[in-house]
């Protein structure tokens, strides 16, 4: 191996590219390091006992005298740097200036001693050994993914003397210097030390998959630890609270993440993230989609678009027919009217909503810059009003809760005075509007009706609809059981009612699975699936399965149904409902 060097030395001369041609093509594609070149540090005999053929002599430029460097091993005692009092490192004997490492015993001695230097401070590169930011992916994230927030300094986080340390003199484990941006006081999440999606235990590991664009299986949770209740402020915007309480209301509770939809289903992961713009989207830039860093398309502002380029991002899941159909309860079974349909469809090209929320101008109907669109009523994000209706918290001015309650969203009971949260026993749906141009009445758009508020009576879809009463699971005899061993028999039972005067199709399918999002070992997943036709009533359905030999022993797994009412097959979803039980990998013997 060390001849190498010296036939390409030889071959290099023969071709008539002397000493200084090599130094020239060097120079082009490395530079020198404080006037020093590769041949003043290395040697190429094959008595040479130091590593990477760094010479066992090194003259001092500028000046007389030479130093002796002794560099036997790439960490610890007799490397690069290794700390001890011997200032002998190949790095350190040349060093006089430099803040770490000086051969005249001032500097840090400490620092990062015994490692390889080169890890950061690479040695082919245009500066040669300038430092390079290494180490596990959440670095990459804080100071060049877009998604990050593009630190710039590095005593923004670390001390400016020991990078060991962070900016308040603590290791890791004790610093408070993430709790600003990580949301430490969280009041769904603990950003910072919660053991599964807290920035402290993910530091080493990461949040992400190694391609970055994608979290890792059990850290759906990550985007809720800064969207919350807590202090989570970067570049001087504070993360919007989407997470409610996380108890009576938020995503999980009452908007989208209720229904098993994750943060990525919605949004790009990959792009910019903490511009330090409060609020991105405006309609004069027309950048919903950047602006919210959505994965798929919205016309907003909406100006003529009609399905399915206007609604992509939300039919790409949501049945438009089901919408503006009859089983939607956004409609007046009185007088036959489908006011989603009539929002939708029949208006397309009528301006009456303020789609940025930005209030200006409202009361001269300046403000109304798009025709009415999904997102103009709805907060799929979890409102406390149990609906998904618009309620304010997510488009009032950012620190504040000007626009609450927006349209005041209601349910009564049959009545028509008396409030409900339940969808089964309501018959009334109330909202408040107004007339236009006027859209400061509820903050989100002017309508054509009186300054008050608007109900509409209809037969809620919850008068019919599927519920699972139970799932668990067994031993083939019927017996419940909740501990089974790596190939034993296991029957999963689901028991589930349906209600409505007819009869219908019904889907029964999901998986028991292991679950090891937070602990080593091979995931496993057995399908389930049951579909039939039935009238109302209560049923019982079982699986009879096998648990696989992979299961690891001590892991937790989990029983998850999912059931869906149809009107036929392949017709309408009228309702689903899903239920998870737990069960559990016995110990090896």
């Amino acid at each position: 191996m060390k001849k190498r060097p010296l036939l390409l030395l030889a071959l290099l001369l023969v071709s008539g590219v002397g000493f200084t041609g090599i130094l020239d093509i060097h120079a082009q594609e490395v530079g020198a390091h404080n006037g020093y070149w590769c041949f003043d540090c290395h040697r190429f005999a094959d008595d040479n006992t130091n590593l990477k053929w760094v010479a066992e002599e090194i003259v001092l430029i500028p000046g007389p005298g030479s130093v002796s460097p002794v560099y036997l091993n790439l960490t610890g005692p007799n490397s690069l740097a290794d700390g001890d009092s011997t200032y002998d490192g190949a790095c350190e004997v040349c060093h006089t200036q430099t803040a770490y490492h000086r051969n005249n015993s001032g500097g840090d001695h400490s620092h990062y001693a015994g490692e390889y230097c080169t890890e950061c401070h690479k040695h082919f590169q245009v500066t040669m050994f300038a430092p390079t930011y290494v180490g596990p992916q959440s670095h990459e994230t804080h100071l060049s993914d877009p998604k990050g927030p593009e630190i710039t300094a590095c005593t923004e986080c670390h001390s400016s003397s020991t990078y060991s340390l962070f900016a308040d003199g603590k290791d890791l484990a004790n610093t408070d210097v993430c709790n600003p941006c990580h949301s430490k006081d969280g009041s769904a999440f603990d950003g910072v030390d919660d053991l599964i999606v807290g920035a402290k235990p993910n530091w080493e590991q990461g949040i992400y998959e190694a391609d970055g664009s994608d979290l890792k299986s059990g850290k759906e949770n990550w985007c809720a630890t800064c969207h919350d209740g807590g202090m989570s402020n970067v570049k001087g915007v504070e993360a919007p609270n989407v997470m409610g309480d996380n108890v009576g209301y938020g995503y999980n509770v009452s908007g989208h993440g209720h229904h098993a939809v994750l943060c990525k289903d919605c949004h790009d992961l990959t792009v910019m993230h903490t511009d330090g713009d409060a609020r991105t989207y405006s309609a004069a830039a027309d950048n919903y989609r950047s602006g919210y860093r959505l994965s798929e398309n919205m016309a907003v502002p909406r100006n003529g678009e009609i399905h399915p380029e206007a609604f992509r991002l939300c039919t790409n899941c949501h049945v438009y027919t089901d919408i503006t159909g009859s089983t939607s309860n956004f409609r007046d079974d009185g007088k036959g009217m489908q006011f989603h349909e009539m929002h939708l469809n029949l208006w397309p090209a009528l301006f009456a909503s303020d789609s940025d929320f930005d209030g200006v101008g409202c009361n001269t109907g300046t403000c109304r810059d798009s025709a009415m669109t999904c997102i103009n009523c709805h907060n799929v994000h979890g409102p406390p009003n149990g609906a998904m209706i618009r309620h304010g918290e997510l488009i009032s001015t950012p620190g504040t809760t000007d626009k609450v309650p927006a349209l005041d969203f209601r349910w009564y009971k049959a009545d028509g005075v008396t409030q409900t949260a339940v969808l089964g026993e309501s018959r009334y749906g109330g909202l408040i509007c107004g007339v236009m141009p006027d859209a400061s009445v509820n903050h989100v758009c002017s309508g054509c009706h009186p300054t008050e508020e608007l109900k509409w009576y209809r037969s809620p879809a919850g008068a019919l609809g599927v519920y699972l009463d139970a799932v668990w699971t067994s031993n083939l005899s019927n017996v419940t059981k909740t501990v089974f061993a790596p190939n034993e028999n296991i029957r999963y039972h689901a028991r589930f009612t349906l209600v409505g005067p007819g009869s219908y199709f019904v889907k029964v399918a999901k998986s028991g699975a292991g679950n090891t999002s937070s602990m080593p070992g091979t995931d496993w997943v057995t399908k389930l699936y049951k579909q039939g036709t039935v009238s109302s009533g209560t049923y019982e359905i079982t699986w009879d399965k096998t648990i696989p030999g992979e299961a690891t022993p001590d892991s937790p797994a989990k029983l998850l149904i999912q059931i869906g009412m149809f009107d036929t097959p392949g017709g309408t979803l009228l309702s689903t409902d899903k239920k998870i039980s737990t069960f559990s990998i016995a110990s090896a013997p």
